[in-house]
């Protein structure tokens, strides 16, 4: 085995730890990456052979993997985080005992939730990618999604993505994930685009996946009183600098993410989020004003630092509410 390192097959930021042949200390160096799993050889042994290598930045973490010869893997349930797995090429079989049973193929995926128990049947040379994501990520991401209060376990199907469009939505967010992760995106020195590109992760695997949460319906939302949308503004723009969610929002509301999204659109005409966007728009044009004439000082840094991780983007926005450049206010 090779120590830790950048691995032959290993892009970017993403560290190879296992290529061996040795399937003892595959078996120790994985269970230690993912969970506790049983690793078998059901072809010739002097076969086997394994890569695996991963990249993270805060709340998310892509890995590669890949087995050289026909290999069952069947771990203990993930526990404390959720994968959705890709296959780049060959084939698995992916079994969820008494449940479901699939075979995946190249560029399909399927979510390993942290509930179930599981096993994989690697082809000889398959590969896949997963993007991992914590539990308490994952089951906020569903409240939301549903429009209730609180965490709520998140179980998914085996079944993939549920459309084609919904495919290639998760191809564009996964894409950015990659590149977050295992090149020099924003998103590693940003916390506050980490925070947001991992919410959007999970918010886009709700609406890309098939969701399943036994005896919980979506609430309609009721109608909200000013006071809670006033409640809600208040902590976007005292909390404007931190790594705030929908739901930190609706908790400083007093009402549910939902209902605070219908209040917003009701009372404001825009999301909460949104909101949030406008306050953090605004403060970096302050920031810009304080800054006028400095060299030391670029707009780069002053969108990075309040959460706008495209500055194309935050340019257009900055022009459309201030009717010019953001380097404009910057050189006076």
């Amino acid at each position: 085995m090779t120590e830790p390192g950048v691995g032959p097959n290993a892009p970017g930021n993403m560290r190879t730890l296992v290529l061996s042949n040795d399937l003892d200390e595959t078996r120790e160096i994985i269970s230690t990456a993912y969970s506790p799993y049983r690793l078998s050889v059901l072809g010739d042994p002097k076969e086997f052979s394994a890569w695996y290598a991963e990249g993270s930045f805060p709340g998310v973490t892509v890995s590669g993997l890949q087995y050289g010869a026909e290999t069952l893997v069947a771990p203990q349930p993930l526990d404390s985080y959720l994968l959705v797995c890709q296959l780049v090429r060959g084939r698995v079989k992916v079994v969820s005992p008494g449940r479901e049973e699939r075979v995946v193929g190249p560029g399909e995926t399927y979510v390993l939730d942290p509930y179930r128990r599981f096993q994989v049947h690697w082809a000889p040379g398959a590969r896949m990618t997963t993007v991992r994501l914590a539990r308490e990520t994952i089951e906020q991401a569903a409240a939301d999604v549903l429009g209730v209060e609180g965490p709520l376990r998140a179980r998914f199907t085996l079944s993939g993505t549920i459309s084609p469009s919904a495919a290639r939505s998760w191809a564009g967010i996964s894409a950015a994930v990659h590149r977050e992760v295992l090149g020099e995106g924003v998103a590693r020195s940003s916390p506050l685009v980490a925070t947001q590109l991992t919410q959007t992760t999970a918010a886009m695997l709700m609406e890309t996946h098939q969701l399943v949460t036994d005896g919980v319906d979506a609430q309609r939302p009721g109608v909200v009183a000013h006071p809670a949308v006033r409640r809600a503004m208040a902590a976007a723009e005292e909390r404007a600098d931190q790594p705030l969610t929908l739901s930190d929002l609706a908790a400083a509301g007093r009402v549910s993410p939902r209902a605070l999204q219908e209040a917003f659109r009701r009372h404001l005409g825009t999301t909460p989020l949104g909101y949030l966007r406008e306050v953090r728009l605004g403060r970096a044009h302050e920031e810009l004003l304080a800054a006028r004439g400095r060299a030391d000082v670029t707009v780069a840094e002053v969108a990075y630092r309040w959460g706008f991780g495209n500055l194309g983007r935050f340019a257009g926005e900055y022009r459309r509410k201030y009717g010019h450049a953001p380097s404009r206010t910057l050189r006076g």
